[in-house]
């Protein structure tokens, strides 16, 4: 079976949450005894919330041009500044969130799903997903799932999904894979197989996808795909700090000189984690020193405060004393992802640290969530803070650029595996720190794919679908 498609004749889709949070610390509450919970009530909470709270409180609209009679996520949406966000290929990605408490949702960790993250391209009214990475123990990964597949259809010998939800969860039911085949602008599409896939469950996010040691030359490379800025699979777990020391302790172990962070899908986190994550890679004589300077609005300014890169004993004697460094990125990467950037900068210097791939996002703040004590309905995400490095720098708005631009997401491109010394991104570093020419294939950039939300966090994030190539 071939199904084929002109480059030019069709769109390509990012449907994307509204990005991890940099910072998440415990929940504030109000003063209420008994709160009002209807619409108006509700709105109440949130227009305290957000004059108090909001990093942009005085774009906040006086009380008597707002509505408090609409719905609580509209409302919210009206209280937005500006300079809320970023753009976002042809549309805009607000930063702060609203949403709607679920039940027995409390973590994004183990959400109902398939298990593999995947790039959407969109023909007409019917979705293809490209496989970006499969997660352990998950129902795909058990049908031998692999990044690189192919999906044109689920329970269906002919292409039919018109909804991104059925590669996300559903009950046991077949994939259809194909091979990508281009040629000039037309994409064709040849059948290959269909796997049986078992019907979605909770399945643990985690944030740990590769590690791996090189050897070029005389230096030891270690490489790392990190997905996330993740303490454990719910609030109250270290499980993956703890797995992070653990990890460096064993590049430590190697010899490792040169590291390879690989963020390219790792759209944010908690702050913590990244403090920790940095103080691993940092040169031994920054620890103990200032890792980043957080700073809020005018009422809360005395919340503000630095926190330090941890000692080296603090992390079991794991730091690699890197005096350079190279980072992955892609179209997502974000937040903490850019927060370890930057606060690398004052102690690496900004060219030291080789950026490859895509440009960043360019989050440079942080929220709080309001909401999870209280009784009403809803969770608030507002962004509260400012984050700088040491030398009180946050130069990032449009994103960090590429020192190496790759397009990775491009049809016509091989996605091999993490770790393989092929794989077009990872080439590129061990190309850079051996000194010779990658031998990376790469399609020229055109009829580029943009990342999708991780089926994982679906239920904690706002879709956004932005279009482009009409």
């Amino acid at each position: 079976m071939k199904q084929k498609f002109a480059l030019e004749k069709t769109t390509f889709a990012v449907l994307m949450g509204l990005l991890a949070v940099l910072l998440l610390v415990p929940s504030c509450t109000t003063d209420d005894k008994v709160p009002d919970l209807s619409d108006e009530g509700t709105n109440d909470w949130i227009y305290k919330v957000m004059t108090d709270y909001y990093l942009w409180n005085e774009d906040v609209p006086d009380k008597g041009n707002l509505n408090f009679s609409l719905s609580p996520d509209k409302f919210f949406d009206s209280l937005l500044s500006d300079q809320d966000g970023v753009k976002y290929g042809d549309g805009w990605l607000t930063f702060s969130r609203i949403e709607k408490k679920e039940e027995e949702t409390k973590s994004v960790m183990a959400a109902d799903s398939y298990g593999f993250e995947f790039a959407s391209y969109k023909n007409g009214n019917l979705y293809y997903a490209w496989v970006l990475y499969v997660l352990p123990g998950s129902p795909a990964a058990e049908a031998g799932l692999e990044r690189g597949d192919w999906i044109i259809a689920v329970g269906s010998e002919t292409p039919n999904v018109t909804n991104l939800s059925a590669f996300y969860s559903g009950s046991e039911t077949t994939f259809l894979l194909a091979d990508a085949v281009r040629k000039g602008n037309e994409i064709t599409f040849n059948k290959k197989k269909t796997i049986s896939v078992a019907a979605s469950r909770a399945v643990e996010d985690t944030p740990f996808l590769k590690d791996s040691v090189y050897t070029v030359g005389d230096k030891k490379v270690g490489y790392l795909v990190y997905n996330s800025f993740s303490s454990g699979p719910d609030d109250e777990s270290t499980i993956y700090d703890d797995q992070m020391k653990q990890v460096f302790a064993e590049f430590k172990a190697e010899n490792v000189s040169e590291f390879v962070l690989d963020l390219r899908y790792n759209q944010g986190g908690l702050v913590t984690c990244a403090q920790l994550m940095t103080s691993l890679l940092a040169p031994a004589d920054a620890l103990g020193k200032t890792f980043c300077i957080m700073e809020h609005n005018e009422k809360q300014s005395k919340n503000d405060e630095a926190l330090l890169l941890k000692k080296n004993a603090e992390m079991g004697n794991a730091n690699l004393d890197l005096r350079r460094i190279y980072v992955l990125t892609g179209s997502v990467t974000a937040s903490a992802s850019e927060a370890v950037i930057n606060c690398l900068i004052p102690y690496l210097t900004r060219s030291n640290i080789m950026v490859i791939g895509e440009k960043t996002i360019g989050k440079r703040v942080g929220s709080n969530t309001f909401g999870t004590r209280e009784e009403y309905d809803w969770l608030l995400h507002p962004i509260t803070l400012r984050i700088y490095n040491a030398n009180h720098e946050a130069d990032y708005a449009s994103g960090f650029e590429p020192d190496v631009k790759i397009e990775e997401l491009v049809i016509g491109n091989d996605l091999l595996p993490f770790g393989d010394t092929n794989e077009m991104l990872l080439s590129e570093a061990l190309s850079q720190i051996s000194g010779l020419k990658s031998l990376s294939a790469r399609a020229e950039c055109k009829g580029r794919i943009l990342l999708t939300p991780s089926s994982l966090e679906r239920k904690q994030t706002k879709g956004l679908i932005f279009e482009s190539g009409k």
